[in-house]
């Protein structure tokens, strides 16, 4: 997998605690979703190893389970070939015993997956954080053109805003001077005429 220059310290895992970041509410909420080929399959790869980590820890327990009755097993049929003489049952025990040496194999191999796929998923988790840092920071130069844009037109818009605002307070200054000044010219019964002849019918109608 190219990272294109990333380069980080594996120890950054250890040192800095980073937790597995497909668990992480965060990593979740910015990158789960993200349609980025390279983070997806190392998030399903991850996922898959952590997934069988699981798989194996119950198969572990149930294997030991299975080896426990089977012990309780051979102990039940050695006292009954021993005390009750019951030469039968012989060949139950050696069933028996060759059911927990085949416990004992399936233990073994399970034991040594157990040991070596934390590794490989701490490996699989260090892959994916490189990932979400290439990603994150081509993403994030993207972003910030984007926001510089976006403030650039907020500033234009707030001026056009400022001057509409003082355009509208002028206007109305305006309107409302003239209406003042015409009605202690004119009185209040010659303004409801002019009203209704002027503003109703156009001001083509005036003069």
């Amino acid at each position: 997998m190219s990272y294109r220059g990333i380069d980080l310290d594996e120890d950054i895992i250890r040192k800095n605690k980073i937790p597995l970041l497909v668990e992480d509410d965060n990593w979740q909420e910015l990158f789960g979703d993200i349609v980025n080929k390279n983070i997806q399959q190392i998030k399903e790869k991850l996922m898959e190893l952590m997934e069988k980590e699981r798989e194996l820890d119950r198969l572990s327990k149930k294997l030991q389970k299975d080896k426990l009755h089977a012990m309780k097993m051979i102990l039940g049929i050695s006292d009954a070939v021993n005390n009750e003489n019951k030469i039968e049952n012989v060949d139950l025990l050696d069933k028996y015993k060759q059911r927990i040496e085949d416990i004992n194999a399936d233990l073994d191999d399970i034991m040594y997956q157990l040991e070596i796929i934390p590794q490989d998923i701490r490996k699989m988790n260090f892959d994916l954080l490189k990932a979400t840092v290439e990603y994150g920071y081509k993403e994030l130069k993207v972003k910030e053109k984007k926001l510089n844009s976006v403030t650039e037109e907020l500033e234009i818009l707030r001026e056009r805003l400022k001057e509409l605002i003082n355009k509208k307070h002028d206007y109305e200054e305006w309107i409302d001077a003239t209406y003042s000044f015409l009605h202690g010219m004119l009185g209040s019964q010659e303004m409801e005429k002019l009203d209704e002849k002027i503003l109703d019918k156009g001001e083509s109608t005036w003069f």
